[in-house]
């Protein structure tokens, strides 16, 4: 083999063995360091998935040894080939390496603006960390100081690993429990129901009452119990503002949502006492003991433990190095990550005869599971408190008000349409698009407000209403304002995401009434333990509602700030006559005026207008699709009232596309496609029960061209014949 001298190949300026621990440090940077933070972050799927130190040790041995030789051993093999080309191509993997570094250290800098949604960072982003990897790598040619740096820096090797090790410690710390029985001097039923990103804001008509016409049983509800009109949560969050409701104590310090980490809460005075019988649907937050859990989870073995561990990583990986809109294909994360439990894991633990701790997926089977907690609404010869965290309204919106499900549950993307950012909650400045997901929304909450009355129902059925302490809240709220963050506050949707319905109603109340006290969501644990009598083992924040003295101002906290405000939260009054002016006094079916492209075509024959036959081919989003393996849901019915997919750009002349909706020849919707993320013309139509009664009959879909002298048509060409009744 010939042999290369220093000025051909400059490499040899470096020493093998200094070269390969410069090889370790980038890759201890680029590699081991983004995805062991990103695992300690997780801390509700390590206590999950149950690791113990045989995967920790797995994981650790191949981050550290495994992958950093796998790069060393690349390194030879290029320097090699590079011989054939003068050199050129010696440090590819160096290059490679420094652009995964350079691009981990700017991901968390890079802004979900306009300028994400047209691929312009997914792009630029990755060129200009190339770029600078290029002149480093040329720079660790000729330059000692480089050199000497990574090897300074080299402690990373073992730095990152020492910090996820001390972090894991603590992450493994045992569920504290109360060892004294809490002795309760008044231990009623307790029903207790926190709903999902629904804003008070939402029940409320234009003179700040709940609005009867549309929300009829949050009306009944308010008739029996005191509505705290001005109560607030505490935290945008669902893993911190659960928590907060739980323990009493306000997320200064965003803790994960673990028992470990909130000594004292509800779940644990409650089991304490050894006065209830404990039924428990929580799906997001683990702060319920696992021995109230009368299920077994299934165990795994160390090799699937690891399997499966190493699954996930290396699906978040490209999620922490790449930028949303990134024009790649990222494979899918899977659902443990997210704290979201198998089928497996689901089907084996759910035991619908038994009460106890119960762990749904959060978002999936929310029919079934609100049916499955009804059964639980029943006497028992020992007072139950009923725990039940349901993520309705929240997205996925997928359910009318008259209670039929038109969409599934797993059939749909993670980020609705017309927003951006990595949780999909920044919405882009498009009203149209925004308002029909709000209508999408106000039809979940009117499903919301028919199950408040079956569990009005219910309880009144087995004489538990009078005797039992019922409150309903909600643990964030939610914002529709274009422009603006769906969960993040700012001045213009702080109301929404501060304001949550809070109904409590007390053992023996027979009549409601209005409080507008300064509630917050911290005074609910306070509450519960005044009622039944229990003393609280840990200091607390809140304060029962009957205490006369309230706290001056409202607080918020939300990635490590606080928003202070008054008690009257500020736009409170103008997100409330928005709603009035936008829905006016119609149902919850009505489409706004500026949600619709042409108002004036509605109710008109495609007779009207010129048809071009030729055809736009189009692709339907498969909406009724699902899991059949899922048992559970087995009495699932999906009405075919909702349209969506992906229009060819190829066949459009100008974006966005208006498009018509008719029903048996008649023009029953227009509006306009959407921007997704992956730079696609998309569409949806939710057929209202206004826009057809009862069955839907024959749907077809038209793109408006406007090039012609004269409006004309063009048909949508389906690959499937949209369903019928």
């Amino acid at each position: 083999m010939p042999q290369i001298s220093a000025k051909s190949h400059p490499t040899t300026k470096a020493s093998e063995k200094e070269r390969t621990l410069h090889l370790f440090t980038l890759c201890a940077f680029a590699v081991t360091q983004p995805l062991l933070e990103a695992l300690s972050n997780q801390k509700v799927y390590l206590h999950d998935q149950q690791f113990g130190w045989i995967e920790i040790g797995v994981l650790l041995f191949v981050l550290m040894i495994f992958v950093p030789l796998a790069f060393v051993g690349a390194d030879t093999v290029f320097r090699r080939l590079s011989i054939r080309f003068q050199g050129r191509g010696h440090n590819t993997v160096m290059i490679g390496l420094m652009s995964l570094v350079i691009l981990s250290l700017i991901r968390p800098y890079i802004p979900d603006n306009r300028l994400t949604w047209i691929g312009f960072t997914g792009v630029i982003a990755p060129a200009t960390a190339l770029g600078c990897s290029c002149l480093l790598a040329s720079v660790y040619d000729r330059r000692q100081w480089l050199r000497s740096w990574l090897t300074l820096t080299s402690i990373g090797i073992v730095l990152s690993p020492a910090l996820f090790l001390m972090n894991y410690q603590r992450s493994r710390l045992k569920e504290t429990s109360i060892e004294a029985t809490v002795t309760v001097k008044n231990p009623v039923p307790i029903v207790l129901i926190i709903f999902d990103e629904l804003s008070g804001n939402t029940l409320v008509n234009e003179q700040l009452e709940i609005d009867s016409q549309r929300f009829p049983q949050f009306a009944r509800l308010a008739s029996i119990s005191t509505w705290y009109r001005n109560a607030t949560t505490v935290s945008p969050r669902t893993e911190f503002a659960v928590p907060a409701i739980l323990s009493g104590r306000f997320p200064a310090h965003e803790s994960p949502a673990l028992a470990a980490d909130y000594p004292g809460n509800l779940f644990q005075v409650i089991e304490a006492t050894k006065s209830f019988e404990m039924v428990v649907f929580e799906p997001v937050t683990r702060l319920c003991s696992l021995s109230v859990k009368h299920t077994p989870t299934p165990e795994h073995s160390h090799k699937t433990k690891c399997w499966n561990l190493f699954a996930a990583l290396v699906t978040v990986y490209p999620r922490l190095i790449f930028s949303s809109d990134t024009p790649v294909w990222f494979p899918e994360m899977p659902r443990q990550w997210f704290g979201i439990p198998t089928e497996e894991v689901l089907l084996a633990s759910v035991d619908e005869s038994k009460t106890g701790l119960i762990r749904y997926p959060g978002t999936e089977d929310r029919d079934h599971q609100q049916k499955h907690f009804l059964n639980f609404l029943c006497p028992s010869e020992t007072p139950r408190f009923c725990f039940f965290h349901t993520v309705l309204p929240h997205y996925p919106w997928t359910f009318l008000a008259s209670g039929e499900q038109y969409q599934s549950e797993l059939a749909i993307s993670h980020t609705p349409a017309g927003a951006r950012g990595e949780l999909g909650e920044n919405w882009d400045n498009d009203p149209p698009t925004v308002i029909r997901n709000e209508l999408r929304y106000r039809q979940q909450v009117g499903y919301v407000d028919r199950f408040i009355g079956k569990v009005l129902d219910r309880l009144k059925e087995t004489d538990l209403l009078d005797r039992c302490l019922l409150i309903v809240t909600a643990d964030h709220g939610v914002s529709f304002h274009p422009g603006h963050s769906r969960r993040l506050p700012d001045a213009v949707n702080l109301s929404d995401i501060m304001n949550v319905p809070l109904f409590v109603k007390l053992p023996g109340q027979l009549s409601g009434t209005t409080d507008d006290r300064n509630i917050e969501s911290v005074d609910l644990l306070p509450t519960i333990a005044e009622v039944i009598g229990a003393p609280l083992p840990e200091p607390i924040d809140g304060t029962s509602v009957s205490d006369e003295v309230r706290r001056p101002r409202k607080t918020l906290y939300y990635h490590g700030s606080m928003t202070v405000c008054e008690p009257d939260v500020p736009g409170r009054l103008n997100s409330i006559r928005r709603q009035q002016i936008l829905y006016e006094n119609k149902g919850l079916d009505w489409m706004p005026t500026i949600a619709v492209s042409h108002p004036d075509w509605h109710g008109r024959s495609i007779k009207d207008f010129i048809i071009d036959e030729r055809t736009i081919p189009v692709e339907l989003d498969d909406v009724q699709s699902r899991n059949t393996n899922n048992e559970s849901s087995a009495d699932l019915t999906i009405v075919p009232r909702f349209i969506s997919g992906i229009l060819d750009a190829d066949d459009l002349s100008t974006v966005p596309v208006e498009m018509v909706l008719a029903i048996d020849g008649i023009i029953r919707d227009t509006s306009k496609s959407s921007l997704t993320r992956y730079h696609e013309q998309a569409f949806e139509f939710l057929i209202t029960e206004s826009m057809a009664p009862g069955s839907v009959g024959k749907v077809e879909l038209f793109v408006v061209d406007t090039k012609q002298s004269n409006v004309r048509l063009r048909r949508l060409r389906l690959e499937d014949p949209l369903p019928e009744n």
